[in-house]
């Protein structure tokens, strides 16, 4: 019995499910392969265990019916155009350093180190701080990180050993609708937060993409925070 074929046969049914339902229903699973797909080649596994790959479609789930979007405009739109390092530094300073309290209560520190986030080195992928690793793109979304932290509850944790240390981040996401005349760009953003000994928040980094896939990649190995065993931290 081949399923894959079964599957397909059972999306393409005019009478079976409605058009509407079957395109969400290829919607999640599309998304969940690319998910799975991503999980082998990061864990090194030709075979996934069951809970990773259910674990994946939960992650697809969640994406598609909790997804945070918001249109850059007004103030969120205010570094586009120009956006000089000199510009997004004194913005930085000015309107982003502080404490931010997430949708779930959480506090989060944005400290004067996130700063390096403006920055990527081209060879390493570093954020080394050097006028030629600069990342304007970076610049103009810095109106973003508060916003995304301050109101998305999509909200994905990632548990990781570096070298061997144990290391939790959490990563904010949202899907953002630039406006370029008669039709929007979609940007996918997310908000790296990690978490330290004592459990203090720190923001780490922020970056966007276009691709969609490049995104799935991103939160391939995390899973939706708090939905541990039917859990659901962020009301």
């Amino acid at each position: 019995m081949n399923l894959v074929s079964r599957l397909v046969d059972l999306l393409a049914h005019p009478k079976i499910l409605t058009r509407p339902n079957a395109d969400r229903v290829a919607r999640i699973f599309y998304d969940a392969a690319k998910l799975i797909h991503y999980r082998q080649k990061l864990f090194g596994k030709p075979q996934l265990k069951m809970k990773e790959i259910a674990g994946a479609l939960v992650l697809a789930e969640t994406l598609n019916s909790n997804a945070f979007r918001f249109d850059a405009c007004g103030q969120l739109a205010e570094n586009f155009g120009n956006c000089p390092q000199a510009k997004a530094l004194d913005y930085f300073d000015k309107r982003v350093m502080g404490e931010v309290v997430d949708s779930c209560g959480r506090k989060i520190k944005i400290e004067l180190d996130a700063m390096k986030s403006l920055y990527k080195d081209k060879c390493t992928g570093g954020h080394v701080v050097a006028d030629e690793n600069y990342e304007e793109v970076r610049g103009k979304r810095l109106p973003w990180i508060r916003h995304v932290l301050t109101y998305t509850k999509a909200i994905f944790e990632k548990e990781e050993t570096v070298h061997g240390t144990f290391r939790r981040t959490f990563l904010y996401t949202a899907i953002v609708s630039i406006p370029l005349g008669a039709k929007a760009q979609i940007s996918y953003y997310i908000v790296v937060v990690s978490q330290g000994g004592n459990k203090e928040l720190r923001m780490v980094t922020a970056y966007s993409m276009f691709d969609r896939n490049k995104f799935l990649k991103a939160i391939a190995t995390a899973r939706p925070w708090g939905r541990r065993q039917g859990e659901q931290v962020c009301k």
